[in-house]
């Protein structure tokens, strides 16, 4: 399995503007789904447009699973959100004060005007 080329597969991406999808797919070694996109025009098109921004690293990942070199097997383009959530047991300030302040602003809030 030679190295696959990103120019070649958007320029087998170009032909599914001509409603002919799903080649670049076959290329990069994504048989089946090359196959889908061919019969459903490209997912009517959606997918086929989703495709032109993922195809670098499609192609990307296709290099990397036919070589032995796995040290860059993580997608670059991998975009994940992380979340730094931290929960102090104690509020900041005088401890001894807090939950008299947390009791009365409860009550506030309950008591009818």
């Amino acid at each position: 399995m030679g190295r696959k080329s990103g120019f070649l597969a958007f320029v087998l991406w170009l032909p599914g503007l001509l409603l002919i999808c799903g080649l670049h797919r076959i290329y990069v070694g994504r048989f089946w789904t090359g196959v889908l996109w061919f019969f459903t025009l490209g997912l009517f098109g959606i997918g086929q447009l989703i495709d032109l921004f993922r195809l670098a690293d499609m192609v990307r990942m296709a290099n990397i699973e036919g070589s032995s070199d796995l040290r860059y097997a993580a997608p670059a383009n991998t975009v994940a959100p992380v979340f730094n959530v931290s929960i102090n047991s104690v509020p900041l300030g005088n401890p001894a004060e807090q939950p008299d302040m947390a009791e009365g602003g409860t009550r506030r809030l309950l008591q009818k005007r």
